[in-house]
């Protein structure tokens, strides 16, 4: 019985993992086809990447993109920060007022808040544009980054903090040597994470976005009234490309702290 479990149980885990990366392989495959249509194989072929680099609308709304999740991301990550130091300093009952304000956008649906910041940004005769982008993507990352940032400073023990000031060590110096080292890793999690929800956003982007500050999923997402060409295919190879490196390099990196810690010991 246990052994027929673990069958279906293994072969359960192996469909699943088809499901999520076939369809990557199939963009993988199709951005090297020769035909205009993606149903179609014609032969191999690299000349839609010689067309991606030649279409404007798709690389200037790649850029768009990239800058409203690297502003995003900081801010949320940075507010995120913010908010784990101040929630440290308050009494439970202050606490749970806070958390409950900071929390809210993950249970209010993505479209309300859209409207609601759209409406905020019309009666403050706003123009929408890159700033009012950010701040819509801020208000959708927020709360994952001060998830993450907010259970790692819990855990840290807060005698070191005392110890640095027995030591003769200012709030910031015990902050910049003591506290952020210690949150290094949590806060690069909380920005990823937070970059990668900015990046593939489209509800908010689709409010609080004006003239020249198209997204790339919503440029995308205009492309299908006319046919996606396979140029999408090697701009998405080109992204997965680029966050394989990502985490290889982080891969890297936490492996080799570990085998420096394990020479140490």
């Amino acid at each position: 019985m246990k052994h027929a479990l673990d069958n279906v149980t293994s072969w359960l885990a192996r469909g699943v993992i088809a499901f999520l990366y076939i369809p990557i392989v199939v963009v993988v495959v199709l951005s090297f086809n020769d035909s205009e249509v993606t149903y179609k194989w014609e032969g191999f072929s690299t000349r839609w990447y010689g067309q991606l680099a030649n279409n404007t609308e798709l690389l200037a709304a790649l850029r768009i993109s990239a800058e409203t999740a690297l502003i995003s991301a900081s801010l949320a990550t940075l507010c995120g920060l913010l908010a784990a130091m101040g929630m440290a300093r308050l009494r439970s009952s202050g606490k749970a007022v806070f958390s409950a304000g900071l929390f809210l956008p993950l249970i209010i649906p993505e479209i309300v808040l859209g409207v609601a910041l759209l409406s905020v940004f019309g009666a403050m005769h706003a123009d929408l544009g890159l700033t009012t982008l950010v701040l819509g993507h801020v208000v959708v990352t927020l709360p994952y980054a001060s998830l993450i940032v907010l259970g790692a400073h819990a855990a840290l023990d807060p005698a070191l903090g005392e110890a640095a000031t027995d030591l003769g060590c200012n709030p910031w110096q015990s902050f910049r040597r003591i506290t952020l080292p210690l949150l290094r890793q949590p806060l690069l999690a909380a920005w990823l994470l937070s970059f990668t929800i900015s990046f593939g956003n489209i509800v908010m982007s689709t409010f609080t976005n004006g003239v020249g500050s198209t997204t790339l999923p919503l440029r995308v997402y205009s492309m299908l009234k006319g046919g996606l060409t396979p140029e999408i295919n090697a701009l998405g190879t080109l992204l997965v490309l680029f966050t394989l490196l990502i985490i290889v390099g982080v891969g890297l990196r936490q492996m080799r702290r570990v085998l420096l810690g394990a020479d140490r010991t």
